[in-house]
């Protein structure tokens, strides 16, 4: 029944829809306002009432990250969640402080990239996947935040040049002096990358095997600790720019 219609009652119509919770805004005493990342129709935003009041049926399918099933209806311009049934919770999300920070940032990137003429099927798929390795996986969560968020910029349209100079088209794959430009949208040489960032050969490749690497087997990035905090600062540095919107959440 996910995305199909609903039986209508008492001359409401009823709608089923599925999505993840990304965002959530408590709203009076008891309600919450969602912005659900859905495969079909990109953010949709529905209220749930008293989701908040202690043993509600809603509780469970209302958190950050939670996958769930929606029965919607609409009221002027607001659809109100009329029952939910929880798909999947990616539990250990919330059991462990930084896969929760990772976590958010993803889901923060995805809530405000969701506007920018992505693929909504690609983004969602990307998301899902990203926050179940994160659920479930025993890397480092930040480097699947940080595989999510290269794969984020190749799916944009932003993928940055790697492998020779942006500028001049030196092949840099046997250089050891090597700069990365925002604005230039890649790698330079050390002539051309005067002022620039300098970026290590090991976190270049690092990036270029993200990009290639399938959604299904983005559990297998291990970064080294000094390439993780590299690219901690290239990719977020660089997605800012191009987006022109803070992207990072937190300082590390």
């Amino acid at each position: 029944m996910a995305g199909g219609k609903a039986p209508a009652i008492f001359g409401m119509a009823f709608e089923t829809i599925s999505g993840i919770v990304l965002k959530y805004t408590n709203y009076r005493d008891n309600d919450r306002i969602l912005s659900l990342l859905t495969r079909d129709r990109g953010l949709v935003s529905v209220t749930a009432r008293a989701c908040r009041k202690q043993n509600s049926a809603l509780a469970a399918v209302c958190e950050p990250c939670c996958y769930g099933e929606f029965v919607v209806y609409g009221r002027g311009t607001v659809l109100y969640v009329s029952n939910a049934t929880l798909l999947e919770s990616f539990y250990p999300i919330r059991e462990d402080y930084d896969k929760f920070a990772s976590a958010m940032q993803i889901a923060h990137m995805t809530q405000m990239l969701a506007y920018n003429r992505l693929s909504i099927e690609d983004l969602f798929t990307l998301c899902y996947h990203a926050l179940t390795f994160i659920a479930y996986g025993e890397q480092n969560p930040i480097d699947i935040e940080l595989c999510f968020a290269v794969k984020l910029l190749k799916l944009a349209g932003y993928e940055p040049t790697l492998t020779n100079c942006v500028s001049c088209g030196k092949d840099l794959r046997r250089k050891t002096d090597i700069y990365f430009s925002k604005a230039q949208g890649g790698a330079m040489c050390d002539y051309c990358g005067a002022g620039c960032r300098s970026v290590s050969a090991l976190s270049l490749e690092a990036i270029r095997r993200m990009l290639l690497l399938p959604l299904p087997d983005m559990g297998k990035v291990r970064l080294p600790e000094r390439v993780r905090n590299e690219l901690d600062t290239v990719i977020y540095d660089y997605a800012e720019y191009v987006f022109e919107q803070t992207i990072k959440l937190r300082g590390r």
